[in-house]
């Protein structure tokens, strides 16, 4: 489900601003494989579990049968649009950071009615624009290897993966306490 909802983001963001999902990492060192010259990279830079909304059933009920399940997995993603630019051209870079924005400013949610394209395993995808300073950003493009390049970050809520197993579970038929 992370591939299905940052393509979905990246399908939905292409006729505003023409993007890709890539590594800006290796598209900064140089050794990325893109066919087209993007105005914005789209790249996961965290992955993150969120446990507030676990399921603490362990089991699928279907009629008269029981499968058992784990609870699933509810994952937020982060995710860093940077605006590709050469040294010519800072101001275009920075225009299309603002359409950006302005895009997900007026469409932060995600779900079927408004997006028929998301994947059905997906209930609903919320962004939310993450804020880092000064320090952080500089630890974030160090590790990536490159120089500060014109960049936003939002937080993508709720992708849920799930696995339900064929395994049949046995009903609890007898309960026995002993005092």
């Amino acid at each position: 489900m992370i591939l299905q909802a940052i393509n979905c983001i990246q399908k939905q963001l292409d006729p505003v601003v023409h993007c890709v999902t890539a590594n800006i990492g290796e598209i900064i060192a140089g050794n990325a494989n893109i066919t087209t010259d993007p105005d914005i990279v789209i790249s996961l830079i965290n992955i993150e579990e969120t446990r507030i909304s676990r399921d603490p059933r362990n089991y699928l009920k279907s009629g008269p049968h029981l499968f058992l399940k784990n609870p699933a997995v509810h994952l937020n993603l982060t995710l860093l649009f940077t605006a590709i630019r050469s040294e010519t051209a800072y101001d275009s870079a920075l225009q299309n950071l603002q359409k950006v924005i302005l895009f997900f400013q007026g469409k932060y949610a995600f779900d079927h009615i408004n997006t028929p394209i998301l994947d059905p395993g997906i209930e609903k995808l919320i962004l939310e624009m993450i804020t880092l300073n000064t320090e952080q950003l500089n630890h974030l493009w160090s590790i990536m290897g490159g120089r500060y390049q014109p960049s936003v970050i939002y937080k993508v809520r709720m992708v849920t993966i799930e696995n339900i197993s064929l395994d049949e579970g046995l009903p609890v038929k007898e309960v026995v306490l002993n005092f």
